[in-house]
């Protein structure tokens, strides 16, 4: 079977968990002996000529073929309707996928493809699956958080809501222009996506209409696949049919790092070292773990911080600030793929202190396969795979006093720790390439049978 993944981006330069995860089924089902190709927006290209409208190009990554596409910024000014309507992507995906016979399409991320891409594919009849590796197609800025870090539940007031949480400048504009009588009758209609013009009226358009359109779409295609029951339950609540969403939690690739055999080790120097695996952004809650190890008297806890510190220097450097000086903060910068099982042996456990409806943190099920237990915020899908008591203690989001009461209960309990340390099996990748095997082969099936 010859089958097409799309991203938004792809490796070796953007490794994300949703990278990852499409490197290891891509892998997989070759070794299947399916075919299997890769179509990626490319964010961070620089184009050489002045006058440079797109880039295209052919390679191969770790033997998977990936072509990779960009589109010069100066096309996308109104960067509300871009982040999903782009139409240059369309001309380059369509010319390109015109040369091809793909048997099914797996989408991963549309972010900056656009939409077009799910109507291109429907148009030829090709079976296309979306994964929803996080809220994009539900929040602009895909973390269903507002603004000043509050949690939300969905698009507000119509979608209208949005437009302060996104840009307040835009929404002041919207308001002194009173626009929302005009807006209003078409809020649930398409903007046009070949104008990318940024007036106030067609960046909010492209804000408010963004979920009806998104969802619109969504419904159009064969399957849905949520890799936790939390963002099912998100997605048909808020409007997609039930039956369209199937559940297929994230397997492990068991390559990407050494397994410990044992299931706890014993320490000379007593300390529980901790680990935050991941991104160094504010709605990871990495300040939370920090100020959660300041708080604590206890000098046998120390936490280990691995992650990008100059994806987002200003965030990072109060990261610092609040360190200060205390040695039981350490952090050591974002690491190799391969380097996982080193990292994860220097560590008692992983903590996971979010603020946002995590989906499957890979950070969890990475830790947790390897025998540590993961101290992690109570919530979204974290909860279905970080069991408190069992394999690991979960805690009220945002709450510092209840993340260093973890903390402190670990340290002083090995006995605890090697408790929660024999539950934390994870399934593999593999399950996974055998679960799409079936779903690939029934969706061009019933498009088959469609067709005659």
């Amino acid at each position: 079977m010859k089958i097409l993944f799309v991203l938004h981006q792809y490796l070796p330069r953007h490794v994300t968990g949703t990278e990852q995860y499409a490197r290891s089924l891509a892998h997989g089902l070759q070794a299947q002996g399916h075919d299997v190709e890769i179509f990626a927006y490319e964010p961070l290209i620089q184009f050489e000529a002045p006058l440079q409208d797109w880039f295209e190009r052919d390679e191969s990554v770790e033997g998977i073929p990936v072509h990779r596409c960009s589109v010069h910024p100066r096309h996308s000014a109104n960067r509300e309707l871009g982040d999903y309507e782009n139409p240059l992507v369309l001309a380059m995906f369509a010319r390109w996928l015109a040369t091809k016979q793909f048997d099914v399409v797996h989408v991963f991320h549309l972010r900056n493809l656009g939409l077009s891409v799910l109507r291109e594919t429907r148009r030829l009849g090709l079976p296309t699956a979306v994964h929803l590796m996080d809220f994009w197609f539900l929040c602009p800025n895909f973390l269903l958080l507002h603004r000043d870090g509050s949690l939300c539940e969905g698009p507000p007031d119509r979608g209208f809501g949005c437009l302060s949480c996104i840009d307040p400048a835009l929404a002041k504009a919207v308001e002194s222009a009173r626009l929302r009588p005009m807006l209003e009758p078409i809020a649930e209609l398409p903007a046009p996506g070949g104008d990318l013009q940024p007036t106030v009226a067609r960046r909010a358009h492209a804000l408010i209409a963004r979920k009806p359109v998104m969802f619109a779409e969504l419904e159009q295609v064969e399957v849905v696949i949520a890799p936790s029951r939390f963002l099912q339950r998100i997605f048909e609540a808020r409007g997609l049919p039930t039956g369209l969403v199937q559940h297929l939690p994230y397997g492990l690739d068991p390559t990407r790092g050494a397994l410990r055999p044992e299931v706890a080790r014993a320490r000379a120097d007593k300390t529980l070292h901790v680990g935050y695996i991941g991104s160094i952004t504010r709605h990871k809650g990495v300040h939370l773990a920090v100020e959660a190890v300041r708080r604590s008297k206890r000098k046998d806890i120390v936490l280990h911080v691995h992650g990008d510190v100059a994806s987002h220097p200003e965030y990072t450097e109060e990261l610092r600030a609040m360190a200060a000086d205390d040695a039981r903060i350490v952090f050591h910068g974002r690491f190799e793929a391969t380097q996982l099982g080193e990292v994860l042996s220097t560590l008692d456990c992983v903590t996971v202190p979010s603020l946002w409806y995590e989906n499957t943190p890979f950070t969890v099920l990475e830790a947790l396969q390897y025998g540590l237990p993961v101290v992690a915020s109570q919530l979204g899908g974290i909860t279905e795979v970080v069991r408190d008591g069992k394999n690991g203690i979960l805690f009220e989001a945002g709450n510092v006093a209840a993340l260093t009461a973890a903390l402190e209960k670990l340290a002083r309990g090995p006995s605890l720790l090697r408790k929660l340390s024999r539950n934390t099996n994870i399934g593999t990748v593999f399950n996974d390439v055998a679960w799409l095997q079936k779903l690939y082969a029934g969706m061009v099936t019933a498009k088959s049978l469609a067709r005659t």
